[in-house]
């Protein structure tokens, strides 16, 4: 009895703080979904009850002259718009002295730049507010004005490090979603560019876009990606990588179903070939898809040369693709169940080279493999202007050790850095991940099936 006794006390402890918590979350939100009224101290309230503790949402009180006087209030987040625009373009003509003749019924009478729309309760403009906009209330109104005149902090248009081209333009995104798309705009002025704008994450309210060409994209994949787009509920969006996946068919396959690239060329070449483009507002990434496998193995360089040239290329990724994942396997099962297949001169050479290793070659494989994929995470984790020179120097340093001391044959090395090599000349960086970790089951296959 004493322990149903505790039970049911704890469980009124429980449902009390339950209750609790969500009159408090039904309380801001209430306040949050309460339309605006005539009156601007009751604007106000709601909107510093809303954005309570937010130290880089300013409010700014002020009468407008050509209004009679009557009171507003501005209201807008500090570092996402410049502050010279918001006193030039804002502030002054809001202070500027009535003319006679005309008389002002509203604020947008007074400013002429950047787009301005209206919203009728907190809830609607807070994001707004959040994301650069500013918001003037004025008293006797129960509407407040929203003007777009942010601009975000970001770096300029630049080359892509990932995507570099000896033939071919030297823009890449950036990480401003309005500048991406104008990027795709300025190569492609089609009216059947379509740009389908939404916003996903409950938290994040990330700026998304969709990009197809209307009479060359089928419709019926746009409909697709547009449904799976508005079925994602998450808090916050931080990479189109995390979109890809929520959008993406369950499989278990390693290789990738879209394309990702920072290049502006790239992107419209996909479009033209009925592709559907997802641009996502933070990152420099766009996401093309459907991709196939012959993607993969496509450079916006390859239209920049002659046909042979490019045939040639693309031909030496394919056999890439085969030296990266197979290389290093024929190897090992050549060696523990195939010698005789190798020419005397040849066998007795690897003989005398492995003479003295203490590990199997199945073992050996994997261990020199694995070394080179830590080597290869650590070039890329450790600083610019140090990566590329330790991970050269430590190379060299470990290979000429490790064969030195006979762990390794030199056979094998050198067969597993042709296939690092080979790795290399993937051009898309998913693909080229799942490419090189897929040949460690077939080294394990090799070497015991």
């Amino acid at each position: 009895m004493v322990i149903l006794g505790g039970l049911k006390k704890l469980l009124g402890a429980v449902k009390a703080g339950l209750g609790k918590d969500k009159g408090q979350t039904d309380n801001k939100n209430t306040t949050a979904d309460k339309p605006l009224t005539n009156s601007i101290q009751a604007n106000e309230a709601m909107l510093r009850q809303v954005l309570k503790d937010c130290g880089d949402v300013k409010f700014k009180r002020l009468s407008i002259p050509s209004m009679n006087n009557r009171r507003a209030l501005l209201v807008y987040t500090e570092g996402l718009l410049v502050a010279d625009t918001l006193t030039r373009d804002i502030i002054t003509p809001l202070l500027a002295a009535p003319e006679q003749k005309r008389q002002i019924r509203d604020v947008t009478q007074l400013i002429a730049v950047g787009q301005t729309s209206f919203s009728y309760s907190v809830q609607d403009f807070t994001g707004d507010i959040l994301k650069g906009n500013i918001a003037i209330l004025t008293d006797g109104s129960n509407k407040a004005v929203i003007i777009d005149i942010k601009k975000a902090p970001g770096r300029a248009v630049e080359e892509p490090l990932q995507e570099r081209l000896i033939r071919g333009p030297r823009e890449g995104f950036t990480e401003v979603i309005k500048v991406n798309q104008g990027l795709v705009r300025r190569r492609l002025p089609d009216p059947n560019l379509k740009f389908i704008k939404m916003r996903i994450g409950r938290r994040s309210q990330t700026d998304v876009s969709m990009l197809y060409i209307e009479d060359i994209c089928s419709m019926d994949l746009v409909e697709e990606v547009r449904e799976r787009l508005e079925a994602i509920d998450i808090d916050d969006v931080m990479e189109p990588g995390v979109i890809a996946e929520l959008i993406s068919e369950r499989t278990i396959s390693p290789f990738p179903l879209h394309m990702s690239t920072e290049r502006p060329d790239k992107v419209v070449g996909g479009l033209l070939q009925g592709k559907v483009v997802i641009l996502t507002d933070g990152s420099p990434f766009a996401l093309v898809l459907p991709s196939v496998a012959s993607d993969w193995l496509q450079t916006p360089e390859d239209y920049n040369i002659h046909p042979l040239f490019a045939t040639i290329a693309r031909a030496l990724r394919l056999t890439g693709i085969f030296v990266v994942t197979s290389m290093t396997a024929i190897y090992t099962a050549i060696i523990l169940f195939h010698y005789e297949m190798i020419p005397s001169k040849i066998i007795f050479f690897i003989a005398k080279s492995r003479e003295g290793v203490p590990f199997s070659p199945l073992t050996e494989a994997l261990l020199l493999e694995l070394i080179i994929e830590l080597m290869r995470e650590a070039s890329i984790r450790l600083p610019g202007p140090v990566g590329p020179t330790l991970s050269i120097v430590g190379a060299l340093i470990l290979g000429q050790a490790v064969v030195s001391a006979k762990l390794i044959s030199p056979v094998l090395l050198i067969i597993v850095a042709t296939a690092f090599l080979a790795g290399s000349v993937i051009p898309n960086y998913e693909a080229s991940l799942a490419v090189r970790y897929l040949r460690f089951p077939i080294i394990i296959a090799a070497g015991l099936l």
